[in-house]
């Protein structure tokens, strides 16, 4: 893809890794698009959070969400209309479902990433992307899935399934665990 007449911002990872990003890619992040109107990132900017691994997946993601809305006039935008864009909506669909095919640790750092960035509808989708993982789960399966160590005694344990056995019913582990 060239870069000619794009403005190009370079991003730095906590491992020293840097990417050159489109801005209208990366402006998706109110932090880094703050940054940028304030006039705080004129060459390379830090993000000591996020490592190289998974700055690239947020930037996968941002490339393929960027907006080239503000570039057009409104009457192309009328013009090409909704036939466009909705074969962009079921292609961005389609990305979203495979981006979020990944396991539980990729998936945190992700959702971590995006906090961080500001990067609200990556956000949202990787939140919903766990909560359809962990939904309908037993108590024994979600403690699994996210490694959360049973801090109850048995019979402190035994009484909370009295008062709440719903709490503990549901399907253990299965596929979407990754």
């Amino acid at each position: 893809m060239a870069t000619e007449g794009k403005k190009m911002v370079t991003l730095k990872s906590n491992d020293d890794k840097e990417f050159e990003v489109e801005e209208a890619a990366v402006i998706q992040s109110e932090m880094i698009k703050n940054m940028i109107e304030d006039g705080c990132a004129t060459s390379v900017i830090p993000l000591p959070n996020i490592d190289s691994n998974t700055l690239s997946k947020v930037i996968e993601y941002l490339n393929k969400h960027i907006t080239r809305d503000e570039d057009e006039d409104e009457d192309d935008d009328k013009d090409k209309g909704k036939e466009a864009e909705t074969g962009d909506e079921e292609d961005l669909k389609e990305f979203d479902e495979k981006f979020v095919n990944m396991g539980w640790e990729e998936l945190f750092d992700i959702i971590m990433a995006a906090n961080y960035l500001n990067i609200h509808e990556l956000m949202e989708l990787c939140c919903q992307s766990a909560a359809d993982r962990l939904k309908n789960k037993s108590v024994r399966a979600v403690r699994e899935m996210l490694k959360i160590t049973n801090d109850l005694t048995e019979e402190e344990e035994k009484e909370i399934i009295n008062d709440a056995p719903w709490a503990f019913e549901g399907p253990e582990i299965d596929d979407t665990v990754n």
